[in-house]
């Protein structure tokens, strides 16, 4: 009967029940068919001295004889078996080269074949008892086991100590699970660059690194844990491995390097979970946590997907294990990275040494799909922030935008909470960036304060051509176009501002359909503490829509911050259009006398209700720029505070004479008016040049006159 790797073990329990699971064991066999092996060679002897007859001996001679033979198909491999061995807590170990074969290698094996660790006596899952192949006699760049073949299978073996990789795959279509790489049962590093290594197989490669119960622990290693380098070395895969840690998932037991490097591979993936598993979310999860440098690199690689994993967090959905860099670096080139997608796909990038993820370089078409920056998933109580930022994007996009957008990273429905830096930071020459859906400095409920102790979102360098909200291009399965609501950001709770956007390079901002210190419903206070907007510099920003209508999808709400609303403090051509905003420390809008040209709001000289289904009349004058086009918006308070708009009720299109005057009148309408509720209007001015005025002292308007 033929044996194959079960899909059992943790589904159907949460996390912390996979973490146990993995305790219990870490392999899972189940008969499922009938099947005639071609040959089974059996390795009768722990010693390196390939001697042996028949099909008996070392497994230095055993390897020897299945290549020769080289009689394995992918259909019916043939098996490498300890079972003439029997394994102690004292000699489990195959010293490579220390017998009388000499100080070398293993062969490579190019035999299709099956290596299984579980077929040695004794062997036992419940206590650790594991072959060990261990390379502490070899010197120079000497590796563990090499797969030149293809179709190969390794199982259940420790790998230890080796000066080169654990493991160096250079074929296609091998299964690598169950294995222990770099540290062995008791948790003892392994020496330097003992990794777990794909590099240039043939085109269309496909090891894949099996889900759990029967995932490898790659930890201790001195280089990189996974390192899958080259234009050759794609479709590689890696479901259900512990990268950085010990067996339990929660302590860390970092590789020096990076977790997993993917440097010049096209088309490989980390998947957690795939869209047929959303029922069973996180089951076959990759822990990537506790490394000396990042958790997952991605550099000069295009066509990565990366699907529910854990990069700086434990196995248990809480437990700070932190990468000491980034928890992932996209960088260099690398087109079209899918990091995350809908629910369970998304991945949590926490407890980081810097930032949860940075894409950096001309890193392009990258976009962030539900993922959890600084926070667990839905899990409030842990308290697992980045040290820096929860997300930063520096890339200039590489001139490469999705569709007919101009956006190049789309960050997509994300919980970015709870770091020691900014919530999301846009710096750099970043270019074509969209945030859209997303929770920053909130629970995951939007209800709860989770902040970020620097800003929300921070906007620096020379990044432009960003938009915080608004309608992202048809991707993850987004439908594209006018009739397609989405959900607003939710930018509360933060210690700094809501939004800063500073430097003089920094232009073509827009912030839009946001919800900037409020709770998740719009109306309960989660305020920011500073300002909800600050601009410094910048030029070209746009907060609210950019025509002014009733009811737009686009209107931001910007409410219950500490300090101001928005605070314009230096720059041109910045406009606050269609907001409501109200209940701020300070002024709704702010403007210093250098911000622009210190634009000169409406005065209002009347207003009334002129029937009961609500119809307002309100009149004014402008007093600015000449022979200059203004569109004068027009808002309702219930409070006679200055410098608040709290329901925009529409606009009008003013021109100043020569003198610079101009006189106009607005017909709208107010929801619900009562004849015993006092009613006051503000307004703004905003010129044809994109300059925005602070609001106008506000005017009660007149009582509901009879139909």
């Amino acid at each position: 009967m033929g044996t194959s790797w079960s899909r059992g073990g943790v589904g159907g329990v949460g996390v912390r029940g996979a973490t146990r699971q993995r305790r219990r064991s870490i392999f899972v066999l189940e008969v499922v068919e009938e099947r005639a092996l071609l040959s089974t060679f059996t390795v009768t002897s722990l010693a390196d001295n390939n001697v042996g007859s028949g099909d008996a001996g070392s497994l230095r001679y055993v390897m020897n004889l299945a290549n020769q033979l080289n009689a394995g198909t992918s259909q019916n491999p043939d098996v490498i078996s300890f079972a003439g061995v029997s394994l102690t807590p004292s000699s489990h170990t195959i010293y490579v080269g220390a017998g009388a074969a000499g100080a070398k290698p293993l062969p490579a094996l190019t035999d299709v074949a099956i290596i299984d660790g579980t077929t040695a006596a004794n062997f036992d899952n419940l206590t650790g008892l594991m072959l060990d192949l261990n390379g502490s006699a070899l010197r120079g760049s000497a590796n563990g086991l090499v797969l030149g073949g293809g179709n190969a299978t390794v199982r259940a073996l420790e790998i230890t100590n080796f000066p080169g990789n654990g493991i160096l795959v250079t074929s296609a279509s091998n299964t690598i699970g169950g294995n222990q790489i770099g540290v062995d049962a008791n948790n003892n590093p392994n020496n330097p660059a003992g990794r777990l290594t794909t590099v240039n197989p043939p085109t269309n490669t496909t090891p894949t690194f099996a889900r759990p119960p029967q995932g490898n622990i790659i930890s201790g290693n001195g280089g990189d844990g996974v390192l899958i380098e080259g234009q050759a070395a794609q479709s590689n895969m890696l479901e259900g491995n512990f990268i950085g840690t010990d067996v339990t998932g929660l302590v860390a037991d970092g590789n020096r390097g990076n977790g997993v490097a993917i440097v010049s591979a096209n088309n490989n993936a980390l998947f957690g979970t795939t869209p047929i598993d959303q029922n069973n979310p996180f089951v076959f999860y990759n822990v990537i946590s506790g490394n000396g440098r990042n958790g997952l690199l991605i550099n000069n690689s295009n066509g990565t997907t990366v699907y529910a994993n854990f990069f700086g967090l434990g196995a248990n959905n809480s437990t700070p294990v932190g990468n000491r860099l980034d928890g992932v670096l996209i960088n260099g080139h690398s087109d079209q990275t899918t990091f995350g997608a809908n629910i369970p796909l998304g991945n949590v990038a926490a407890a980081n040494g810097k930032n949860g993820l940075e894409i950096a370089g001309s890193a392009s078409r990258t976009i962030s799909a539900n993922t959890f920056a600084g926070v667990a998933a839905f899990n409030p109580g842990a308290l697992v922030g980045n040290r820096g930022d929860g997300i930063l994007v520096t890339s200039n996009g590489g001139g490469k935008v999705f569709g007919r957008s101009v956006f190049s990273t789309i960050i997509l429905t994300n919980q970015v909470s709870g770091n020691g830096g900014n919530g999301i930071e846009i710096n750099g020459d970043a270019r074509g960036v969209q945030v859209s859906q997303s929770v920053v400095g909130m629970s995951t409920n939007g209800q709860n304060a989770e902040p970020n102790r620097k800003n929300g979102i921070a906007i620096n360098g020379r990044a432009s051509y960003v938009s915080i909200g608004g309608f992202e291009p048809s991707v993850a399965g987004v439908p594209e176009g006018p009739g397609f609501l989405e959900a607003a950001n939710l930018i509360s709770g933060n210690l700094g501002n809501g939004v800063a956007i500073r430097g003089n390079g920094v232009h073509a901002i827009r912030v839009v359909n946001s919800r900037i210190g409020t709770q998740i419903d719009g109306v309960s206070a989660g305020g920011n503490g500073y300002d909800g907007i600050y601009v410094a510099n910048a030029s070209n920003v746009q907060i609210g829509p950019k025509v002014g209508a009733s009811g737009t999808r686009d209107a931001n709400i910007i409410a219950f911050n500490r300090h101001g609303g928005v605070e314009i403090s230096s720059g041109q051509k910045n406009s606050v259009l269609g907001s409501s905003i109200f209940g701020n420390g300070g002024l709704g809008i702010a403007l210093s006398n250098h911000a622009n040209d210190k634009a000169h709001p409406p005065s209002l000289y009347g207003a009334r209700i002129i029937s009961a289904t609500g119809s307002i009349l309100v009149r004014g004058t402008l007093h600015a720029q000449e022979s200059t086009t203004y569109q004068v918006e027009v808002f309702a308070s219930d409070t006679p505070r200055s410098g608040t708009g709290a329901d925009f009720l529409g606009y009008v299109i003013a021109r100043t004479n020569e003198e610079g005057y101009a006189h106009f009148a607005f017909n709208g309408s107010v929801v619900n008016p009562s004849p015993t509720q006092p009613l006051y209007v503000t307004a703004t001015a905003t010129s044809s040049s994109g300059n925005s005025s602070q609001f106008s002292t506000p005017v009660r308007a007149g009582l509901i006159l009879p139909n």
